[in-house]
């Protein structure tokens, strides 16, 4: 009778080094790169895309969309003033956000100095103060407004070009995995690859007001050896992201085949 072999024992993974379970670790989906889903459990890889600027101004697309439709249902021919200045609003807020870089320090300032000017307005007029009196009014007085067919021609301008944006990300995107960190480019595929070791990835947020429109986005940094071989840009919810770059990067798993 001949004994039958006894299965050869596993072979310990090496210190600070976790065996992967199978069947735990998730697969990811491209479509992460425009949100990410279950950042909290093991995934194969975290994909991730510099996105364009066009989509911090999603704050000026739906007050010029949302802007036309309200003047639409209003009495024919009568153009608000309150949705022009919100419009209005809106654009110069975006304008603000492309030409300047606030961080913390810079964007506090910036606050202070909008109420204050607020504030010496409200009482100038309130005074009867000369200058900021009459700035007051003259502001006060100005009759900003659009057509129906001004705001629904530029919000879907708008609109068509943050849907070309988009594709973007779904095209030319990086993909983090436990090894090597992959650039590719659709549809030729691989482009660029690093190793993981002797890589580190840092999250940066250069601007506070991009943080808010990409709700906690920000700049997703590849340095090797201390050298920048990599800057993934305008990365939306980066800090939702970092839970599954983190989980991904701070073990190394071992898969028993």
């Amino acid at each position: 009778m001949t004994d039958s072999p006894s299965p050869a024992p596993e072979t310990p993974a090496p210190e600070g080094v976790t065996p992967a379970a199978p069947g735990k670790i998730q697969k990811e989906s491209i479509w992460e790169v425009y949100y990410p889903f279950n950042a909290d459990t093991d995934k194969d890889a975290v994909p991730v895309a510099s996105f364009p600027m066009i989509i911090y101004f999603w704050p000026t697309l739906l007050a010029f969309l949302g802007c036309g439709i309200l003047q639409s249902f209003g009495t024919e021919g009568v153009q608000s003033v309150t949705l022009g200045w919100w419009a209005t609003a809106a654009l110069t807020f975006n304008l603000m956000v492309i030409v300047t870089d606030l961080d913390q320090k810079k964007f506090a300032i910036v606050v202070l100095l909008v109420l204050l000017a607020c504030a010496g307005l409200y009482v100038g007029n309130m005074k009867g103060w000369a200058v900021l009196g009459s700035t007051a009014n003259w502001i006060g007085s100005l009759q900003v407004s659009y057509s129906t067919a001004a705001y629904l021609v530029v919000g879907s301008s708008l609109l068509f070009f943050f849907l070309l944006g988009m594709l973007q990300p779904r095209l030319n995107y990086w993909r983090l995995e436990p090894n090597e960190f992959v650039h590719y480019v659709q549809p030729w595929g691989r482009d660029q690859s690093i190793p993981r070791l002797g890589s580190t990835v840092s999250r940066e947020v250069p601007d506070i007001l991009e943080l808010i429109l990409t709700f906690g986005g920000g700049t997703l940094v590849i340095k090797r050896e201390g050298q920048v071989v990599a800057r993934i840009e305008h990365v939306p919810f980066l800090g939702k992201r970092m839970n599954s770059i983190e989980r991904l990067l701070g073990v190394t798993r071992v898969q028993h085949t």
